[in-house]
């Protein structure tokens, strides 16, 4: 493009001087060729699948037992088996554990993270540090060095998949780490945990916390850039990037390739065809490798319309150079967004209705927002009074049927309709995999309905909800309520919902496990698979719970699951050090690798045992409960005992 070197010259003095390109555009690359956030993870998908290691089935159980707690050995080893893995386990198949370089600490220093007041560095424009006067490290961060905390993200899917250890993350990473910002390593540690909020999806986070630096660091200026950008704040993002672009040779590699395509965005959003495609052939003269985004930018700059094949993860920053093709669709885009995307176009209120639900729907899967911007994506549309007056069997878009039960539930008062809206929006949801965040955002309802015989058959759906929602004394209500209708003309009892609902609760002060007889019971009748009787006395055992004998020789005689994440070699090791120190952020960076990618459902029983040991040892027992929970309630039986 441009090859003329008249009417190059001509575009760089004309299109350089808007772009804020004039001062740079021969200017050498050489600045910080080592930024590799995340190291080779840069570009990987952060919901991209890791394989699961599969080792051979576990040894038969013998029985509960304390034995080996303290020193890593799996929580069912056969007498004689030292080790972290099963008989057999291969450790070759495992990833290996990236090592930082050498005489770099793995565990760093007990006590407080030194805050000595460094003076600025010549040239820096920082305007203020990220620690003020009296600014106290979150107790998250104790023992957990930048170094450290780079060094383990590489082996993180992000957002955590398990909703307890997200909560855990999202604390952790939007926390004050007690750094200060004063020099070189304390910019980029801050610009690590800038991408690790962009990669979770926490983007309103993530421009919170680079605006608190503010100044005229280029790095942190594209960043921020790029967080705004994506987030449909053009304007603002775009005079960030044309200052940051100045000192484009101050940036690495990446950044500046990333920095590139913004500008180019602001180039071509703003109708200046000769500076978006003067950005793309800066891209490729700073050695840039070909990408989508270069492709659509192109693409925009001739003002032609491509057949363009959308990659496997589209950024958010890929997206608003698409808004800029004419006639664009953007539903397929989100099958494959990005999380900070999924999480931008859930939360923008001034876009498109339908688009913003989807979004939200996806964002939620993912952990990328909260089941209140869900909610509030859900009450977005508007509905007709012909859709509203019967919602069960109104005809709406697919794509609004659960809006539309949503707001049906919240507006309804007679218990005996809103029960059935409950019910039909939390089955909608079962299909689409939004069921524990439905629940969660029904309990809300539940408590508004007060258990009476008439509705009976709403029982299980309440304490499920309730369950979800940490709402424990009314689940045990409405367990009770169902209980006192038992028998032929009642219906089923209820009773090994308040097993689960002992196992979550964190406040009960005296001994738990009182309902673990109903539970047995219906293990003894066939009610729990296989798979399901090794969690339960997996948790359990984790939980320090006086396990009934029979309930250890249901799970003894089952087939032992031989699937389920298990972590790198080492890992396991290392997170039962972190938790043995005290070290909350490590146990909590070790946990989510150990439990893999699709959190405690999808963990191996060792992973899984081990985890909840770690959290309850951190002082992290809520945290370590709710696990437990997650791991058991998608396949807890249901229908009582019948």
């Amino acid at each position: 493009m441009f090859r003329s070197p008249m009417i190059r010259a001509v575009l760089l003095l004309v299109a350089g001087l808007w772009l804020g390109l004039g001062a740079i555009v021969s200017t050498p690359a050489a600045a910080q060729e080592d930024w590799k956030p995340f190291t080779d993870s840069l570009n990987r998908s952060s919901r991209k699948q890791s394989e699961a290691v599969r080792p051979p089935p576990l040894p038969p159980m013998a029985g509960p037992s304390d034995r080996g707690r303290d020193a890593g050995l799996p929580p069912f080893a056969a007498p004689g088996q030292p080790g972290e893995r099963a008989a057999g386990y291969d450790a070759s198949a495992a990833r290996p554990l990236p090592m930082p370089p050498p005489g770099t600490p793995l565990v760093p220093r007990d006590g407080p993270v030194e805050r000595t007041e460094l003076p600025p560095i010549p040239g820096s424009t920082i305007a203020a540090p990220s620690v003020g006067p009296g600014a106290v490290a979150s107790e998250l961060w104790r023992g957990l060095d930048p170094a450290v905390f780079e060094l383990m993200m590489p082996a993180i899917e992000l957002p955590p998949r398990s909703p307890a250890v997200y909560g855990l993350w999202k604390r952790l990473i939007t926390s004050e780490p007690g750094i200060a910002v004063f020099d070189e390593a304390g910019r980029r540690f801050l610009a690590i945990r800038a991408e690790a909020m962009h990669r979770s999806g926490l983007i309103a986070e993530e421009v919170k916390l680079l605006e608190s630096v503010g100044g005229e660091d280029p790095l942190i200026q594209a960043l921020l850039a790029r967080a705004k950008i994506g987030s449909g704040d053009g304007e603002a993002g775009c005079e960030l990037a044309r200052a940051a672009v100045v000192r484009k040779a101050a940036l690495p590699a990446p950044l500046r390739a990333e920095l590139m395509l913004l500008i180019g965005y602001c180039a071509a959003a703003a109708k200046n065809t000769a500076g978006a495609g003067l950005a793309v052939d800066l891209l490729r003269e700073d050695g840039a490798e070909a990408s989508f985004g270069m492709t659509v930018l192109e693409a925009v700059a001739a003002g032609a319309k491509p057949s363009l094949t959308l990659p496997k993860v589209v950024s958010a920053t890929e997206y608003r150079l698409l808004e800029l093709l004419p006639e664009f669709d953007a539903t397929p885009v989100i099958e494959r967004a990005a999380p900070v995307l999924l999480g931008g176009l859930a939360t923008d209120t001034a876009g498109d209705v339908r688009l913003r639900v989807l979004a939200a729907e996806s964002a939620a899967r993912l952990n990328a927002i909260g089941n209140e911007q869900l909610a509030e994506a859900w009450r977005a549309p508007v509905f007709q009074p012909s859709e509203t007056a019967d919602p069960l069997t109104a005809k709406v878009d697919p794509a609004l049927r659960r809006a539309l039960l949503f707001r049906a539930a919240e507006n309804e008062r007679t218990p005996f309709k809103k029960t059935r809206v409950i019910r039909a929006l939390l089955d909608d949801a079962r299909r689409s995999g939004l069921y524990l965040h439905a629940l969660v955002l029904m309990s809300r309802q539940v408590d508004m309905i007060q258990p009476a015989e008439e509705i009976s058959w709403f029982a299980e759906t309440a304490i499920e909800a309730q369950l979800a929602a940490s709402r424990f004394d009314s689940a045990r209500r409405w367990a009770h309520l169902a209980s006192g209708n038992a028998g032929p003309a009642g219906g089923p009892t209820l009773q090994h919902w308040l097993a689960l609902a002992d196992i979550a609760d964190p406040m009960i002060s005296g001994p738990r496990g009182q309902s673990l007889g109903s539970v047995e019971a219906l293990a003894l009748r066939g009610r729990f698979s296989a798979d399901l009787l090794h969690r339960l006395a997996t948790v359990l055992d984790a939980l320090d719970y006086n396990v009934p004998i029979p309930l250890w020789e249901a799970a003894s005689r089952a087939p032992q699951p031989a699937g389920g994440h298990l972590p790198a070699t080492g890992v396991l090791s290392q997170l039962q050090d972190a938790a043995k120190k005290g070290e909350q952020g490590r146990t909590v960076l070790l946990a989510i690798q150990s439990l893999g990618p699709n959190g405690g459902e999808g963990a191996h029983m060792i992973a899984l045992g081990d985890s909840i040991r770690a959290l309850r040892r951190a002082r992290l027992d809520g945290e370590a409960r709710r696990l437990g929970f997650e791991a058991l309630f998608s396949g807890w039986p249901r229908g009582g005992g019948s």
